[in-house]
């Protein structure tokens, strides 16, 4: 188990993380790894935010079942929270 700090989706209800960016924006990433996950979690404490790393194909060797997917992928209302460009 690592010490990420999980919350729950406002819309679906799933258990989620919320991991900031290397553009310092918010990303809400599933609380459990996935076996077609890309974002790797890196912690800088436990009162911080983990970093949110979207890993290439290649990065991602090695790394199976430790990477998680963001939220957005797998919410049935992510359209609802996404922002327009």
């Amino acid at each position: 188990m690592d010490d990420f700090r999980r919350t729950t989706c406002e819309s679906c209800g799933a258990a989620i993380i919320f991991a900031v960016t290397a553009r310092a924006k918010n990303m809400p990433v599933d609380a459990e790894p996935t076996a077609d996950g890309n974002v790797q979690l890196v912690s800088h404490g436990p009162d911080v935010p983990p970093l949110a790393r979207v890993l290439t194909v290649a990065q991602q060797f090695g790394k199976k079942g430790t990477l998680r997917r963001s939220h957005f992928a797998s919410c049935p209302d992510a359209k609802s929270w996404r922002r327009p460009r």
